[in-house]
């Protein structure tokens, strides 16, 4: 590879992450929200710097004339003393194209977020439950209607009420967004996820609810579903919190898939 492609690459690379960032805004597949300005920054650092290289290598090209004469003494005055050793060190070693594959994958390929793939590894497992804020989870009324909450809070709610008060959180309608993942074979019904990441998709978590009372739509699609939580039958040990469902709705993946 040349120092001409390898400045190049830079452009390339930074140009793909300002894309993810700042026009498509795909780059919360990956990581937190959080990461978008330091993102920015460190795709404009690579375009400066590919720019900067790019432009030492046009001006220090062979055929270039900068408009000043030339002071150097002739080349017979400075015979070649080997220095060289016959060797071209402009060139970067070969393995360094493997560096545009991100490109190839961002424009071309474009990853989605995870989905059902990497939540089944999990689906006999149920994710540790999230502990509650310092002053703990404020009270619901079962008459207030439908209680939008995410996934992680719906599981932490329920662990709670299942090792305490089960009237805590018993006959409170929710409603819970996420996406469809088979429950697993000799399992009732399917599960509604969503992942959780503390950085990148790296470090993600399912945090997976059994779903009953409405049929499975297919697998990896987002749906809205509103139904009340449905005690287990073991009280003392961590499982994989039910919501007995009664509405579902399909609909587009939001803007941010993960927790």
């Amino acid at each position: 590879m040349t120092r001409a492609a390898q400045n190049l690459l830079l452009v390339f690379l930074g140009a793909a992450v300002l894309w993810i960032t700042l026009v498509s805004g795909e780059y919360v597949n990956y990581v937190r929200p959080g990461f978008r300005y330091p993102l920015v920054a460190a795709a404009v650092a690579l375009l400066a710097l590919g720019a900067a290289g790019l432009r030492r290598e046009w001006r220090d090209a062979p055929g270039h004339d900068d408009g000043h004469p030339d002071h150097d003494h002739p080349d017979h005055d400075h015979p070649d003393h080997g220095h060289g050793h016959g060797h071209d060190h402009s060139r970067g070693p070969r393995v360094a194209w493997l560096l545009g594959l991100p490109v190839l994958a961002i424009f071309v390929i474009a990853p989605p977020a995870l989905g059902s793939f990497s939540a089944a590894r999990g689906t006999d497992r149920a994710a540790p439950p999230p502990a509650p804020p310092d002053d703990g989870f404020p009270p619901l009324s079962a008459a207030a209607g439908p209680v939008d909450m995410s996934v992680g809070e719906f599981i932490g709610r329920a662990h709670e009420a299942q090792t305490g008060d089960p009237a805590k959180l018993q006959g409170v309608p929710v409603r819970l967004t996420g996406f469809v993942t088979p429950a697993g074979k000799g399992r009732g019904g399917w599960q509604l996820t969503r992942m959780k990441i503390a950085c990148c998709a790296g470090d993600a978590v399912p945090f997976p609810v059994r779903v009953r009372g409405v049929p499975q739509p297919p697998a990896d699609s987002w749906v809205r579903v509103t139904g009340v939580w449905e005690p287990p039958r073991q009280s003392g040990r961590t499982v994989v919190q039910t919501l007995r469902a009664h509405s579902l709705r399909e609909i587009e993946e939001p803007k941010n898939p993960y927790e």
